[in-house]
């Protein structure tokens, strides 16, 4: 007879857990994420929160060598939603990052999480936000104008664009006469109709970089080259994973990051947030 893993019971001849403890396991793992998210999202400290996790880990058994995994992605559960329902500031940053480390994460095991990242772009539209941006200390592969503040840059951004195709469809209702072997001459009866379908093309990958007053595009692979002033920007699109961007009089152009496909909530927010700045600080200058 086996021995169940988890309670310690016999399991029968051919298993060594009791589903029903398995059952019990994965609904405790899944509780702890939920109640750690939970509490970054309500603002708690972790010692707030602790007892009711140790309870947690408990009552369901969950093995030791499973519960940092566990609360590594329940902090990232948590850290992602605060980070995109509101702008975090400084505060807001150390206090999530006070969490992980107090369940005994480092910044190893967090700096990847699909939670970090959204707590450093939340926190960046909150500096433009707040007239506090530190400066872009990445590589900068563009001449940018005297006084442009760089941002944020990205590496690997896919760049598409819409294009519309037409074509003619219709029948042909008249009479054909033989002309030749295989060739036939048809006279009376042609109806047809443009149409028109839109689809969506890529144009180039490359680097993309934000400033105070527009935004770059370097092409890697095609060269596609280009800088686009906020002024010149009509609207902005949100896509899950990308950005849209329309130009006056012309075809809306996405940003897809291939590195961080999630990031399209920061693109426009952040996109959006530059491009208000930057027209208060024209209107300012007029005035």
């Amino acid at each position: 007879m086996s021995i169940c893993r988890y309670c310690g019971q016999n399991a029968g001849w051919f298993s060594d857990a009791h589903e029903s403890c398995v059952q019990k396991l994965n609904q405790g793992i899944e509780t702890l994420k939920t109640c750690l998210a939970n509490g970054i999202v309500q603002g708690k400290e972790y010692g707030e929160i602790r007892m009711q996790l140790d309870k947690i880990v408990s009552d369901a058994a969950i093995p030791q060598e499973q519960v940092l995994p566990t609360v590594q992605d329940g902090w990232s559960r948590g850290a992602e939603e605060r980070s995109i329902s509101q702008p975090i500031s400084e505060a807001d940053f150390s206090a999530i990052s006070d969490i992980y480390r107090a369940a005994g994460l480092t910044q190893d095991d967090v700096l990847k999480t699909t939670g970090f990242r959204a707590m450093v772009f939340s926190l960046l539209i909150w500096t433009v936000l707040h007239d506090q941006i530190d400066p872009y200390q990445g590589p900068i592969r563009f001449n940018l104008q005297a006084g442009e503040i760089p941002v944020f840059g990205m590496a690997n951004v896919l760049l598409s664009e819409e294009q519309t195709m037409s074509s003619y469809v219709g029948g042909y209702s008249g009479a054909s006469v033989r002309v030749a072997s295989g060739l036939y001459y048809h006279f009376g009866g042609v109806r047809g109709h443009k149409e028109q379908t839109t689809s969506l093309q890529e144009v180039d990958y490359g680097y993309f970089l934000m400033t105070a007053r527009a935004i770059y595009f370097g092409g890697t692979e095609k060269g596609v080259n280009f800088r686009l002033p906020f002024n010149q920007i009509v609207r902005f699109q949100p896509y899950s994973d990308a950005v849209g961007i329309c130009k006056n009089g012309g075809r809306e152009k996405i940003f897809a990051p291939q590195q961080a496909p999630e990031s399209g909530w920061f693109l426009f927010n952040v996109l959006q947030a530059l491009a208000a700045k930057e027209s208060e600080t024209r209107l300012r200058a007029t005035s």
